[in-house]
């Protein structure tokens, strides 16, 4: 199975924070913990916790009507820890006089624009999960046969 997520996004007006159209950092550190959260899912079944950023690198500004492009990879596994690495692309920007409202330009070599690493709990085995789900079953049972006897008491058979 591949380690490795990738999602495009295009920022969009309502992603601007500063003047002049920037994207505020934070929009794109949320998306990159979107993606890490679906690579926790795509190996292990859920996206468990994040429990450390250990590390953030801001770049490249993004603007409005950027595609973005974020890549999560999974560096490393130890200790009941999952570190995966995402990294964001400028892949596309508005041209400065664009010839049609919805005119990009695709970057050749697009710049790296955030660098994140988190580490996150690894999920618990799901093999207990399903044995306590088995106890459950036989508890629920013997409970219906035991209530089957209180009625068949009550009623005098």
């Amino acid at each position: 199975m591949s380690k490795e997520v990738t999602m495009r996004y295009r920022m969009s007006d309502r992603d601007v924070f500063y003047g002049g159209g920037v994207v505020n950092g934070a929009r794109s550190i949320t998306y990159m913990g979107d993606v890490a959260d679906r690579l926790m899912a795509k190996l292990y079944g859920n996206i468990s916790r994040c429990s450390k950023v250990r590390k953030i690198r801001l770049f490249v500004p993004c603007h409005a009507g950027d595609y973005m492009e974020f890549k999560a990879r999974l560096n490393e596994e130890a200790d009941g820890k999952a570190v995966i690495e995402v990294r964001s692309f400028k892949v596309c920007e508005l041209p400065v006089d664009p010839p049609f409202p919805s005119s990009i330009d695709m970057m050749v070599d697009p710049p790296l624009s955030t660098v994140a690493i988190f580490e996150y709990d690894i999920p618990k085995n799901e093999k207990k999960d399903t044995e306590n789900e088995k106890n459950e079953k036989k508890v629920s049972e013997k409970s219906k046969k035991s209530r089957k006897r209180v009625r068949a008491k009550r009623e005098g058979k």
